[in-house]
């Protein structure tokens, strides 16, 4: 999953719109589907739109959230150790 959304954040960061790259994009967002099996809607149908007119606020807002969905996913899996708080 980690490797997939910071796939996902560099290709949107470098603003790259060339066909290798949305397809990559696509590809990654149909893993994190699977992984997470949320289905397509947080993962492509909200996605569709703002890549087929490479609207990039859009496109940089979206990766937040995969981000922040990231960090929740990496918290819940880091068990707790003594003595933190």
């Amino acid at each position: 999953m980690e490797h997939a959304v910071k796939k996902i954040v560099q290709l949107i960061t470098e603003e790259r719109n060339d066909r290798r790259a949305i397809l990559q994009i696509g590809y990654n967002l149909g893993r994190l589907s699977e992984i997470t099996r949320r289905g397509r809607e947080p993962f492509w149908d909200k996605w569709k739109e703002p890549i087929d007119a490479w609207d990039l606020p859009r496109l940089k807002e979206l990766a937040k959230e995969l981000e922040a969905l990231l960090e929740a996913q990496t918290s819940r899996c880091v068990p707790d150790t003594p003595g933190s708080a």
